[in-house]
């Protein structure tokens, strides 16, 4: 039985191939990795609007916001560590509390006046808003962010 060969096939009326099947599943399978990974590159976007709706519907919801840092409080400290606090002000008189596991990222060294983007997991506590998660993914949790001056703190 002669050898298997890599010439084109012309059958069917398909255009020549000039890779074997297992090169086409390895090649398609490359480019779909490629694209999962280069979707993650894309930051997520400001929509200060979004964490106002899910405030006003009483719903907790995956958000990124953009304001001033309007006030700097003690570090909490609770059953899952040390968490640095900030309030952090996203427009139409809406203030909402930066809390940042300080046991999974590192401290950002905030300053009231200073602008920045925080990625997280908002929680519509009843007169106290808050945005937690803001470190790397834990267990089935989505990771968050703050950035500051243009460096991720995470």
């Amino acid at each position: 039985m002669p050898a298997p060969s890599h010439k084109p096939s012309t059958t069917g009326g398909r255009q020549p191939s000039w890779r074997p099947p297992a090169c086409k599943l390895l090649l398609a399978g490359s480019i779909l990795a490629s694209a999962a990974l280069l979707s993650g590159c894309h930051p997520a976007r400001p929509d200060n609007q979004a964490l106002i709706a899910a405030l006003h519907r009483g719903r907790a919801a995956e958000v990124t916001v953009q304001g001033p840092v309007v006030g700097l409080l003690p570090d909490g400290n609770g059953p899952d560590g040390p968490h640095q606090r900030f309030r952090v002000d996203v427009g139409q008189r809406v203030v909402v509390e930066g809390d940042h596991n300080l046991t999974l990222a590192p401290r950002v060294p905030v300053t009231v006046g200073s602008t920045v983007i925080v990625h997280g997991q908002f929680e519509p506590d009843p007169g106290r808003p808050v945005i937690h998660y803001t470190h790397h993914p834990t267990g089935a949790h989505e990771g968050g962010w703050i950035q500051l001056n243009g460096h991720r703190y995470q």
